[in-house]
């Protein structure tokens, strides 16, 4: 089972949720119930695209799919400062 501080680091270095279940050894769906409890804990922050894909700075630019033919809003997240402080003590 991955740790708290394995899934920040991996998350931090970016990926799809398959990509990071499948380094993790984790099926996706345990991946997203850790994810969200992340978010509640306050070590991640979740952004979502605000009416669905096409609508963020990164559009031109992002090569992630969304499913649904982007008619879904998509979520990414971020560490927070306590995410990135529990990295930093991980990575001593």
């Amino acid at each position: 089972m991955a740790t708290t501080e394995e899934i920040l680091c991996w998350i931090e270095k970016g990926g799809t949720l398959d990509e990071l279940a499948k380094v993790l050894g984790m099926s996706k769906s345990l991946l997203v119930a850790r994810i969200e409890f992340l978010v509640r804990a306050g070590y991640l922050s979740e952004i979502r695209s605000g009416n669905g894909c096409g609508s963020c700075a990164n559009c031109k630019s992002c090569g992630v799919p969304v499913p649904g033919g982007g008619d879904t809003g998509m979520k990414m997240y971020l560490l927070t400062e306590t995410g990135m402080a529990h990295v930093k003590n991980e990575k001593r």
